[in-house]
Order: structure tokens, then C-alpha cells, then sequence
């Protein structure tokens, strides 16, 4: 029997439809960006690298909120501590913060504060604002604010209270006060945090200077991708599209950047730049150089050094991807309808490299905190008191031996926060990598 006498006419009969309708597998258009975010999610380890990021974000901008330390400040009775430890002094001030309200004792001030001086002060606790007047001078005062009595401010000697508690003191008359703070602010406070990283030498809180450091070391690692982004983008379009004597003349210039080598130049630029950038933020009158002068000498040495040798990679990428674009039909017609070339760069050739520029940008992040920290570990990054994990991490060369600690927190650090943005730059290639499209 042949295999065309097993149908009938009914087999033949046009689908209604129903019928079609049920064997049409239907799916709504995916925009290229949300395809990229579709695999990029199904990439695990980025994903997870990216959670990190985002954990270090939320730590080094969001934690000194949550700490009473400042990076910056010098407890002079908290020299060496030791991880998740509290100096003496405090501890005699957490036994006080056990029966009263709020404190405060001018030996957990920073710096060289060790009295209350003879004036008129003023304080809030729980959204109040109470003043008082201090008769004399109090010397080592330890101030005691209890709610059950809001009347009276007990001042303490701060060498009385382990061997009398609080009944060895002088009360002192409270006023609330109703509006504006009147006199000089005390800040109390109504609980104390150890040193979770411990102390350096100079009694400055390292979880504090680690929180600010990651924050410096992000800030300008984002900002020297975008001026290599900038820069290289534009060069590299200019180049690619352009092509002929042009685009030679330029890619030679690139290739001399590229010749000479980078460490070498880096530590000239760095060595050269300092004085004359200092005396033009000391000598000028300008609010944005002023501004620039806040960050200091070896943070804006360190864009210009990225501005001048670290845009080469990006422009040679962005130059490939031009050369490719601009041999396509809408390019050519945009040339015969007399586009001016600013535009075509503009409307037509960047926003279609801009995966490739995404995934440069997002690598050149940690190569330029990885840049940043090595020059503060030389002391040609960021000054003092100003912190970056590099200068942490050399700070505590000098003493690894004996407080360890010192270099493993800002080390761990900084490790976990460059491999964590390469894992997520590396994800990000593969997603906006059309050819790997699964």
C-alpha cells in the first residue's frame, strides 16, 4: 500500500482559526536592552557579583551613618585597638549609659578637647533642646542627662566614677529650650559601638577609614572610566570614520601612547603635577577650582593622568566598531543627504557601539581603582587626613607585624570590590555580545 492512499480529502482541508491559532506559539517583542538584562541575569556568578557591589555601595556611603567615628578624628584614648574592643574610658562610660539617658564626656572628643569651658551650652536628646550654663571650667567633665530628672545636668570627674559611680557630682540647672539652639552644641550620645577594626596608631577608627575609603576609591574610579569614556569615544569615532591620512596620523599618536610604558609615566605625571596644581588652587579665585582644590592634589592628578594615557584601549575599540558601522546603508545615506559628520557620530555610530562601550566602561572601573590604590601605596594618591584603601593599606605596611589587622580589612576590601566589578563587566560582555545570543 503506498503512504498517499492512507489520507482521505478531509485530511486536506484548510485549517480553520481555531487550529491555527493554537499551533502559532506567540511571544512578545524583546527589546535588545531587555534581552541583555534576560542573560545577564542568567549569569549567576554576575549576578551575585553585582549583589556584592551593590553591599560595598551601601556600606561605604550609607555605613559612617551608623557609626559615631569619623575617619578623620583622633581619639587620644583609643590609640591600638584592637578589633571589636573599647578603650578604657569607654568603658567606664558604658557603665554610666547603664543609669542615665545621655552623655557626654569630653574624653571621647577628638582631638586635644579635655574640658568644658566656662560659657553657655546646649544639647538634644530625643528631639529636645536643652542649655545650660557651665560655672567654671570642667576638666575631664563627663556630663550626665537623665530623663527622670530633666531638670538637672550632673557633671562628673571622669576619674570619680569608678570608684563613686554617679553620687560624687555637681548638678547643674537645665533649661528646654523652645526654637533655635542657643550657645555652643555638645553632642551627647545615648550609646556607644566598639572599634569594629580596630584603631591605628593615631587613635583613628579603621572601619571608619575603610567606609571612606571605598567611597573615595569609587568615586574616582567611575569618574576616570567616564573621562576615558569621553575621551576615547570621540577620538576613536573621529578616527574610524574619517579613515585615509587621518585616521593614520591618529593611530600613530596612539601608538606611541601605547610604546611608552605606563608606571613610568604615571609617577613622572604624578611627580610633576603636584606643585604646579597646588600653588593654581592656592592662587586662584574660582569657585570650580577651589572646588577641585577640596579633593586634593593627588586625586585630580590622577583623572589628568587617565585623561592624557588610559583613553587609548577605548578609542581603538570604539575605532573597530566604526569602521564596521559606517560601510552600512543608513550611514551612506545620511552622507548623501549632506549629514554633517558631528551628527552622523552622534545619532548614528555611538548609540550603536554602545554595548561596547558599556562593557569597556564597566571594566575600566576597577583598573582605575586598582590604578588609585597603587599610587596611594607609593603616596602619590590622595593626601592626609583624606583616605583611600591604597593609602590604608600602606599605612599599615609599617606595622603588619604586630596589628596585622590593619591591612587585612582594607585589603579584603579592596580585593573583593575589584573582583566583584570584573565579574560584573565581564557579564555584562556577554550579554551585550550579540554572537553569544542563546
Amino acid at each position: 500500500m503506498r503512504l498517499f492512499d492512507t489520507f482521505t480529502e478531509a485530511d486536506f482541508e484548510k485549517a480553520t482559526v481555531e487550529e491555527r491559532a493554537s499551533m502559532t506559539q506567540k511571544r512578545a517583542a524583546v527589546s535588545y536592552w531587555k534581552d541583555a538584562a534576560r542573560r545577564f541575569k542568567a549569569n549567576h556568578v554576575s549576578m551575585v557579583a553585582l549583589f556584592v557591589v551593590f553591599l560595598i555601595i551601601v556600606f561605604t556611603f550609607f555605613g559612617p551613618l551608623f557609626i559615631p567615628y569619623n575617619y578623620a578624628d583622633q581619639y587620644r584614648n583609643s590609640m591600638k585597638l584592637a578589633p571589636m574592643e573599647y578603650a578604657e574610658n569607654e568603658q567606664h562610660i558604658m557603665k554610666v549609659l547603664e543609669e542615665a539617658d545621655a552623655v557626654y564626656a569630653s574624653s571621647l572628643q577628638p582631638g586635644s578637647m579635655t574640658s568644658v569651658k566656662k560659657g553657655d551650652y546646649c544639647f538634644k536628646v530625643s528631639g529636645k533642646w536643652y542649655g545650660f550654663t557651665a560655672p567654671k571650667r570642667l576638666r575631664d567633665a563627663v556630663l550626665v542627662f537623665s530623663k527622670n530628672n530633666p531638670g538637672v545636668l550632673l557633671a562628673l570627674d571622669e576619674d570619680d566614677i569608678e570608684a563613686h559611680g554617679l553620687t560624687k557630682g555637681t548638678e547643674i540647672e537645665l533649661q528646654s529650650l523652645s526654637g533655635a539652639a542657643q550657645g555652643t552644641r555638645l553632642n551627647f550620645i545615648t550609646r556607644l559601638t566598639p572599634h569594629y577594626f580596630g584603631t591605628d596608631s593615631s587613635g583613628r577608627d579603621l572601619m571608619a577609614r575603610c567606609m571612606y575609603g571605598g567611597r573615595v576609591s569609587l568615586i574616582i574610579g567611575v569618574t576616570a572610566s567616564l573621562i576615558v569614556l569621553v575621551i576615547g569615544s570621540v577620538y576613536g569615532s573621529i578616527s574610524g570614520l574619517l579613515g585615509g591620512r587621518v585616521d593614520f596620523i591618529m593611530m600613530r599618536i596612539v601608538d606611541i601612547i601605547y610604546s611608552v610604558p605606563d608606571v613610568l609615566i604615571v609617577l613622572l605625571l604624578q611627580v610633576v603635577l603636584q606643585t604646579p596644581l597646588q600653588n593654581w588652587f592656592d592662587t586662584s579665585k574660582s569657585a570650580f577650582v577651589k572646588a577641585l582644590g577640596s579633593l586634593g592634589v593627588g586625586i585630580v592628578s590622577i583623572f589628568i593622568t587617565f585623561a592624557l594615557l588610559y583613553w587609548v584601549g577605548m578609542s581603538r575599540i570604539i575605532r573597530g566598531q566604526v569602521l564596521q558601522l559606517k560601510k552600512q546603508e543608513y550611514v551612506t545615506a545620511a552622507y548623501a543627504l549632506g549629514v554633517p559628520t558631528k551628527r552622523i557620530i552622534r545619532r548614528h555610530l555611538l548609540p550603536n557601539c554602545v554595548g561596547q562601550l558599556v562593557v569597556a566602561t564597566c571594566l575600566q572601573i576597577p583598573s582605575a581603582i586598582f590604578l588609585e590604590s597603587f599610587l596611594s601605596f607609593l603616596g602619590l594618591g590622595v593626601s592626609a587626613p583624606m583616605a583611600s584603601l591604597g593609602s590604608l593599606c600602606s599605612d599599615a605596611l609599617d606595622t603588619i607585624r604586630i596589628y596585622p589587622y590593619r591591612l587585612l580589612f582594607p585589603a579584603i576590601l579592596l580585593t573583593i570590590l575589584v573582583l566583584s566589578l570584573n565579574l560584573v563587566g565581564d557579564g555584562l560582555r556577554d550579554a551585550l555580545d550579540p554572537r553569544l545570543k542563546k
